[in-house]
Protein backbone atom coordinates (compact mmCIF):
# COMPACT_ATOMS: atom_id res chain seq x y z
CA UNK A 1 0.00 0.00 0.00
CA UNK A 2 1.38 3.39 -0.98
CA UNK A 3 2.38 5.83 1.85
CA UNK A 4 0.58 9.48 2.05
CA UNK A 5 1.59 12.19 3.90
CA UNK A 6 -0.35 14.01 6.29
CA UNK A 7 -1.54 16.42 3.60
CA UNK A 8 -3.55 12.66 1.89
CA UNK A 9 -0.62 13.12 -1.00
CA UNK A 10 1.98 10.80 -1.88
CA UNK A 11 5.92 10.26 0.05
CA UNK A 12 7.19 9.59 -3.18
CA UNK A 13 10.55 8.51 -1.47
CA UNK A 14 8.77 6.21 0.92
CA UNK A 15 7.13 5.00 -1.67
CA UNK A 16 10.05 4.16 -4.13
CA UNK A 17 12.03 2.55 -1.29
CA UNK A 18 9.40 -0.04 0.13
CA UNK A 19 9.10 -0.97 -3.48
CA UNK A 20 12.73 -1.58 -3.94
CA UNK A 21 12.78 -3.29 -0.68
CA UNK A 22 10.36 -5.26 -1.57
CA UNK A 23 11.07 -6.54 -4.73
CA UNK A 24 15.09 -7.37 -2.84
CA UNK A 25 16.84 -4.81 -5.18
CA UNK A 26 20.20 -3.02 -4.34
CA UNK A 27 20.78 0.23 -5.60
CA UNK A 28 23.46 -0.69 -8.17
CA UNK A 29 21.75 -3.33 -9.54
CA UNK A 30 18.86 -0.61 -10.66
CA UNK A 31 21.47 2.05 -11.53
CA UNK A 32 22.52 -1.11 -13.85
CA UNK A 33 19.07 -1.63 -15.59
CA UNK A 34 17.60 1.78 -15.41
CA UNK A 35 21.19 3.84 -16.51
CA UNK A 36 20.27 6.15 -13.84
CA UNK A 37 23.55 7.15 -11.65
CA UNK A 38 22.72 5.65 -8.16
CA UNK A 39 23.05 9.41 -6.13
CA UNK A 40 19.95 10.38 -8.13
CA UNK A 41 18.31 7.01 -6.96
CA UNK A 42 19.25 7.49 -3.73
CA UNK A 43 17.74 11.40 -4.03
CA UNK A 44 14.60 10.42 -5.21
CA UNK A 45 14.07 7.95 -2.30
CA UNK A 46 15.53 10.55 -0.07
CA UNK A 47 13.65 13.36 -1.88
CA UNK A 48 16.84 15.50 -2.00
CA UNK A 49 15.37 17.06 -4.89
CA UNK A 50 18.17 19.97 -5.16
CA UNK A 51 20.77 16.92 -5.91
CA UNK A 52 18.32 16.60 -9.11
CA UNK A 53 19.72 18.66 -12.63
CA UNK A 54 16.50 20.06 -12.54
CA UNK A 55 12.72 19.53 -12.60
CA UNK A 56 12.48 18.27 -16.12
CA UNK A 57 15.22 15.48 -15.24
CA UNK A 58 13.52 14.81 -12.08
CA UNK A 59 10.19 13.60 -13.67
CA UNK A 60 11.94 11.72 -16.09
CA UNK A 61 13.80 9.63 -13.83
CA UNK A 62 10.56 9.39 -11.50
CA UNK A 63 8.43 7.75 -14.47
CA UNK A 64 11.68 5.66 -15.49
CA UNK A 65 12.41 4.49 -11.31
CA UNK A 66 8.59 3.74 -11.11
CA UNK A 67 8.20 1.94 -14.39
CA UNK A 68 11.24 -0.40 -13.13
CA UNK A 69 9.68 -1.09 -9.51
CA UNK A 70 6.24 -1.80 -11.36
CA UNK A 71 4.65 1.48 -9.71
CA UNK A 72 2.20 4.62 -11.33
CA UNK A 73 4.85 6.75 -12.40
CA UNK A 74 2.21 9.36 -13.76
CA UNK A 75 1.20 9.59 -10.03
CA UNK A 76 4.37 9.64 -8.49
CA UNK A 77 5.03 13.18 -10.81
CA UNK A 78 1.99 14.16 -10.51
CA UNK A 79 2.61 14.57 -7.04
CA UNK A 80 6.24 16.16 -7.34
CA UNK A 81 4.43 18.97 -9.71
CA UNK A 82 2.44 19.06 -6.51
CA UNK A 83 4.65 19.26 -4.10
CA UNK A 84 8.17 20.60 -5.08
CA UNK A 85 7.41 22.74 -8.37
CA UNK A 86 4.55 24.56 -6.58
CA UNK A 87 6.99 25.38 -4.21
CA UNK A 88 9.07 27.31 -6.07
CA UNK A 89 8.91 30.77 -5.83
CA UNK A 90 9.22 33.62 -8.68
CA UNK A 91 12.78 34.31 -7.56
CA UNK A 92 13.83 30.39 -8.24
CA UNK A 93 16.08 29.86 -11.23
CA UNK A 94 14.44 28.11 -13.89
CA UNK A 95 16.01 24.34 -14.64
CA UNK A 96 16.21 24.20 -18.84
CA UNK A 97 17.18 20.32 -20.11
CA UNK A 98 19.96 22.90 -21.81
CA UNK A 99 22.00 24.15 -18.92
CA UNK A 100 23.67 26.66 -20.54
CA UNK A 101 20.27 29.16 -20.62
CA UNK A 102 19.59 28.36 -17.12
CA UNK A 103 20.04 32.15 -15.37
CA UNK A 104 18.05 34.54 -14.26
CA UNK A 105 15.73 37.11 -16.02
CA UNK A 106 17.49 40.92 -15.65
CA UNK A 107 15.09 43.70 -15.22
CA UNK A 108 13.33 44.55 -18.61
CA UNK A 109 13.17 41.55 -19.85
CA UNK A 110 10.38 39.86 -17.97
CA UNK A 111 7.59 38.51 -20.47
CA UNK A 112 9.48 39.76 -23.79
CA UNK A 113 9.87 36.57 -25.69
CA UNK A 114 13.70 35.67 -27.08
CA UNK A 115 12.66 35.70 -30.01
CA UNK A 116 12.05 39.32 -30.00
CA UNK A 117 15.20 40.36 -27.53
CA UNK A 118 17.03 38.42 -31.04
CA UNK A 119 15.18 40.95 -33.63
CA UNK A 120 18.48 43.27 -33.93
CA UNK A 121 21.04 41.10 -34.65
CA UNK A 122 18.82 38.96 -36.76
CA UNK A 123 18.39 42.00 -38.83
CA UNK A 124 21.85 42.79 -38.94
CA UNK A 125 23.00 39.37 -40.23
CA UNK A 126 20.28 39.73 -42.95
CA UNK A 127 21.77 42.70 -44.11
CA UNK A 128 25.10 41.34 -43.77
CA UNK A 129 23.95 38.07 -45.67
CA UNK A 130 22.07 40.11 -48.64
CA UNK A 131 25.35 42.44 -49.24
CA UNK A 132 27.83 39.27 -49.03
CA UNK A 133 25.63 37.59 -51.96
CA UNK A 134 25.58 40.68 -53.97
CA UNK A 135 29.42 40.93 -53.99
CA UNK A 136 30.26 36.78 -54.76
CA UNK A 137 27.48 37.53 -57.71
CA UNK A 138 29.54 40.43 -59.03
CA UNK A 139 33.10 38.85 -58.36
CA UNK A 140 32.45 35.15 -58.54
CA UNK A 141 33.20 33.22 -61.65
CA UNK A 142 33.45 29.79 -62.50
CA UNK A 143 37.22 29.65 -61.56
CA UNK A 144 36.28 31.37 -58.61
CA UNK A 145 33.34 28.53 -57.82
CA UNK A 146 35.90 25.88 -58.85
CA UNK A 147 37.99 27.14 -56.50
CA UNK A 148 36.00 27.65 -53.36
CA UNK A 149 35.19 23.62 -54.34
CA UNK A 150 38.24 22.45 -54.01
CA UNK A 151 38.99 23.97 -50.72
CA UNK A 152 35.68 22.79 -49.23
CA UNK A 153 36.54 19.29 -50.39
CA UNK A 154 40.05 19.79 -49.30
CA UNK A 155 39.24 20.68 -45.49
CA UNK A 156 36.32 18.22 -45.29
CA UNK A 157 38.86 15.33 -46.27
CA UNK A 158 41.59 17.08 -43.78
CA UNK A 159 38.18 16.62 -40.50
CA UNK A 160 37.55 13.08 -41.94
CA UNK A 161 41.50 12.14 -41.29
CA UNK A 162 41.89 13.40 -38.19
CA UNK A 163 41.28 17.39 -38.03
CA UNK A 164 39.38 19.81 -35.72
CA UNK A 165 35.90 18.90 -36.46
CA UNK A 166 34.70 23.33 -35.69
CA UNK A 167 36.00 24.56 -38.77
CA UNK A 168 38.02 24.41 -42.00
CA UNK A 169 41.47 22.88 -41.98
CA UNK A 170 43.27 26.57 -42.33
CA UNK A 171 41.14 26.73 -38.82
CA UNK A 172 38.16 29.29 -39.82
CA UNK A 173 35.18 28.55 -38.09
CA UNK A 174 32.64 26.53 -39.78
CA UNK A 175 28.97 27.54 -39.75
CA UNK A 176 26.95 27.89 -36.44
CA UNK A 177 24.10 24.97 -36.62
CA UNK A 178 20.97 24.32 -34.14
CA UNK A 179 20.98 21.12 -33.00
CA UNK A 180 17.78 18.84 -31.58
CA UNK A 181 17.83 14.99 -30.79
CA UNK A 182 15.04 12.56 -30.80
CA UNK A 183 15.92 9.12 -29.16
CA UNK A 184 14.02 5.91 -29.89
CA UNK A 185 14.51 4.45 -27.04
CA UNK A 186 16.02 4.73 -23.28
CA UNK A 187 19.78 5.29 -24.04
CA UNK A 188 22.40 7.69 -22.05
CA UNK A 189 23.68 10.78 -23.47
CA UNK A 190 26.35 13.14 -23.32
CA UNK A 191 26.25 16.20 -25.90
CA UNK A 192 28.47 19.11 -25.84
CA UNK A 193 28.73 22.11 -27.61
CA UNK A 194 32.26 23.51 -28.31
CA UNK A 195 31.46 27.03 -26.71
CA UNK A 196 30.65 26.02 -23.20
CA UNK A 197 28.96 23.92 -20.85
CA UNK A 198 27.65 20.10 -21.84
CA UNK A 199 23.64 20.73 -23.18
CA UNK A 200 23.08 16.74 -21.76
CA UNK A 201 24.91 15.68 -19.12
CA UNK A 202 25.42 12.09 -19.04
CA UNK A 203 21.27 11.90 -18.85
CA UNK A 204 19.44 8.43 -19.20
CA UNK A 205 16.48 9.88 -21.81
CA UNK A 206 13.34 7.76 -22.04
CA UNK A 207 12.14 6.34 -25.75
CA UNK A 208 10.46 8.75 -27.84
CA UNK A 209 11.86 11.66 -25.73
CA UNK A 210 12.61 15.44 -27.60
CA UNK A 211 15.55 17.57 -26.60
CA UNK A 212 16.03 21.09 -28.22
CA UNK A 213 16.42 23.23 -30.15
CA UNK A 214 19.65 24.54 -28.18
CA UNK A 215 20.38 27.81 -28.38
CA UNK A 216 22.64 29.54 -28.93
CA UNK A 217 23.80 27.73 -32.23
CA UNK A 218 27.20 26.48 -32.20
CA UNK A 219 29.67 25.23 -34.65
CA UNK A 220 30.49 22.50 -33.57
CA UNK A 221 28.57 19.24 -30.98
CA UNK A 222 30.27 15.87 -29.11
CA UNK A 223 27.49 13.28 -29.24
CA UNK A 224 28.20 10.29 -26.79
CA UNK A 225 25.83 7.65 -27.09
CA UNK A 226 27.43 5.99 -23.57
CA UNK A 227 25.98 2.18 -24.52
CA UNK A 228 25.19 2.87 -27.96
CA UNK A 229 21.63 3.33 -28.99
CA UNK A 230 19.50 4.99 -32.14
CA UNK A 231 19.14 8.74 -32.01
CA UNK A 232 17.91 10.87 -34.83
CA UNK A 233 19.53 14.47 -34.78
CA UNK A 234 18.24 17.24 -36.41
CA UNK A 235 20.92 19.43 -37.89
CA UNK A 236 19.63 22.71 -39.02
CA UNK A 237 15.87 21.73 -38.81
CA UNK A 238 17.06 17.99 -41.08
CA UNK A 239 16.87 14.94 -39.83
CA UNK A 240 19.88 12.74 -39.87
CA UNK A 241 19.60 9.25 -38.13
CA UNK A 242 22.61 7.79 -36.28
CA UNK A 243 22.55 4.47 -34.53
CA UNK A 244 24.70 2.29 -33.08
CA UNK A 245 25.15 -1.35 -31.65
CA UNK A 246 28.51 -0.09 -28.89
CA UNK A 247 29.49 3.01 -27.38
CA UNK A 248 30.10 5.62 -29.92
CA UNK A 249 31.11 9.72 -29.97
CA UNK A 250 30.34 11.67 -33.01
CA UNK A 251 31.60 14.97 -33.95
CA UNK A 252 28.49 17.84 -35.71
CA UNK A 253 28.94 20.93 -37.87
CA UNK A 254 27.58 22.21 -40.44
CA UNK A 255 29.35 19.79 -42.54
CA UNK A 256 27.33 16.53 -41.36
CA UNK A 257 27.60 13.89 -38.75
CA UNK A 258 31.12 12.04 -38.23
CA UNK A 259 32.03 9.19 -35.51
CA UNK A 260 34.94 10.13 -33.92
CA UNK A 261 37.23 7.68 -31.56
CA UNK A 262 34.96 7.41 -28.22
CA UNK A 263 34.75 10.07 -25.91
CA UNK A 264 32.29 8.95 -23.71
CA UNK A 265 31.71 8.31 -19.31
CA UNK A 266 33.54 12.00 -19.08
CA UNK A 267 31.05 14.67 -20.02
CA UNK A 268 33.18 16.53 -20.60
Amino acid sequence: MATRNEAGGLVIGEVLKQARARRKLEIRTVEQQTKIRAKYLRALENEEWEVLPGPAYAKGFLRTYAAFLGLDGDALVDEYRRKVESSLGPDQPQHFAEPILERRLRPGEEGRPPWRRRLPVIAVLGAAAVVLIGIIGLIGGSGSEHHQRKGKAHGRHQRRAGGPAGGEADGSPSKPVTVSLVTHGAMEICLLPGHGQPLIDSQVLSAGRREGPFLPPADNYRLDLDDGGFVTVLLGGEPHPVRSRRPASYAIDADGIREVGFKGRNCP
